[in-house]
């Protein structure tokens, strides 16, 4: 494996990053091991998942919890389906879906900050992005590919 990620995904940093401990995530896209690392300029937090051949870095947000441990989360570089920016943020995670394109899949919602639109990914070994349409009716309920107006 000689593909190690260099520095840190949310600032400039380009230097070796401070390793953590092995971490459990809310929205894994593999059943792999999460190692936590730390930024040593900004302290942001990034995970490093190990697959057999590579090691790939993803942003990762904590969710202090009194008593229990944190919750992780994942955040994907996601590209706007309605507008194909790349300036997503999560919005909401492991959402409920009424038309998921499989039942294995799980769903996060993602909200272009260009043209605040909201962004489903699947993320089963491989992130799918829909577009994505709140219903009117039940606010937790989100649809796939909707029509476009």
């Amino acid at each position: 494996m000689d593909n190690k990620p260099q520095g840190c995904l949310w600032c400039d940093y380009r230097g070796p990053v401070v390793a953590g401990e092995i971490i459990s995530v809310v929205n894994p896209q593999v059943t792999l091991q999460h190692e936590l690392r730390r930024c040593p300029e900004c302290k942001a937090a990034m995970v490093d998942i190990r697959w057999p051949d590579r090691i790939m870095r993803r942003k990762v947000r904590e969710s202090p919890r009194r008593f229990r441990r944190s919750l992780w989360v994942i955040v994907y570089p996601v590209e706007c389906a309605w507008c194909g920016s790349h300036n997503t943020d999560a919005y909401e995670v492991n959402a409920t879906v009424s038309n998921p394109v499989s039942t294995r899949f799980k769903y996060d919602i993602y909200r272009c900050l260009d043209c605040e639109r909201p962004n489903a990914i699947s993320y089963l070994g491989e992130v799918y992005v829909h577009r994505a349409d709140q219903d009117k009716e039940f606010f937790s309920l989100w649809h796939l590919d909707p029509d476009v107006e």
